[in-house]
């Protein structure tokens, strides 16, 4: 990712939605096609008994390890490596495989997910809500449309293609 776009990134999200939890609009999710990423998003989906087609996470909240979050039994588990600040080619062929696949998936991230909403929005069809923590701040609900794929394709073109000397950092 280009270091001019973390300000951005930091302070707006692509179409969506800030509310103080999961909980707040449980209603309003408990029949969407939901993706979750972040530990305490996804945690919190599993605990108010909600079943996202897809939960990511990397097992860190503000830097520090944490316990990861427990996925029901049913769930198909993998396991990616995503270096900071970047989407690997990994990450992305595995959220794109489980969207497609729709069978109940949680990703475990090795490095760090917090780009990963990028790719969830660019492979989910339209109608799917997409929530991502926003540190102290909240849950950022973004329901996926032609338009905020656009958003997010545009702003995925303006990141740096890996090198080979930097494997995991491309755009997909």
């Amino acid at each position: 990712m280009p270091d001019e776009l973390r300000p951005l990134l930091a302070s707006r999200t692509p179409r969506g939605r800030l509310v103080p939890s999961l909980a707040h609009v449980l209603a309003e999710l408990r029949y969407s096609r939901l993706i979750v990423i972040g530990d305490r998003v996804t945690r919190t989906a599993f605990e108010l008994g909600l079943e996202p087609v897809l939960a990511i996470y990397d097992c860190v909240e503000m830097r520090e390890n944490i316990e990861c979050p427990e996925p029901p039994s049913h769930y198909r588990r993998e396991a990616v490596s995503n270096p900071r600040s970047s989407i690997s080619f990994e990450a992305a062929r595995a959220i794109r495989d489980a969207i497609r696949q729709g069978a109940n998936t949680a990703i475990q991230v090795y490095g760090e997910e917090d780009l990963l909403a990028i790719p969830a929005i660019l492979y989910a069809d339209t109608g799917y809500v997409v929530a991502y923590g926003q540190p102290s701040r909240g849950v950022v609900l973004v329901r996926v449309d032609s338009y905020v794929k656009r958003l997010v394709a545009n702003l995925l073109h303006s990141f740096e293609p890996c090198s080979a000397s930097s494997p995991g950092k491309t755009k997909e």
